[in-house]
């Protein structure tokens, strides 16, 4: 997970949201797209990966947030808003495997791919904090949990 397991552990400084500057007008979530649809070329992946990060910068744009910029809070209610049915074109509720598949796997990845690149700022894993503090990313875990016991 890394050093810092929740929010307030960061130092203000390497907080996500001070980097709104320098995010806008990025589309992150294309560049990291690309590179994970060509390890997997098929255009199911290209379609899952496109939706969830579409999903995501949508939701997020409400309260002016950049789509790599997320705290754990953020996470965990786009991660309800799914679940509830207040995201998409077609409201209605998700089952626990899509939210974990079609979502929240895609947003893991974006994380820990922005830990891994040096050109972005990252320090911290919202997703994973998410996990630790709120009760819904909790039992999304647990289905990748259980996914990855029947490998």
């Amino acid at each position: 997970m890394g050093v810092y397991k929740r929010l307030e552990q960061v130092p203000q400084r390497y907080q996500l949201a001070n980097y709104a500057g320098d995010y806008a007008g990025e589309d992150t979530w294309a560049e990291f797209a690309e590179v994970k649809t060509e390890k997997f070329d098929s255009d199911a992946t290209r379609t899952r990966y496109e939706k969830a990060g579409r999903y995501l910068a949508d939701h997020l744009s409400d309260i002016d947030r950049h789509h790599a910029l997320c705290d754990p809070e953020h996470v965990a209610g786009f991660l309800r808003a799914l679940r509830d049915g207040s995201i998409g074109r077609q409201s209605h509720t998700r089952k626990l495997q899509t939210v974990y598949f079609e979502y929240f796997q895609p947003i893991e990845e974006f994380y820990s791919w922005l830990l891994w690149h040096t050109e972005h700022p990252h320090v911290y894993h919202p997703v994973h904090m998410a996990v630790v503090e709120y009760d819904y990313p909790s039992e999304v875990w647990a289905k990748k949990l259980s996914q990855n016991d029947k490998r």
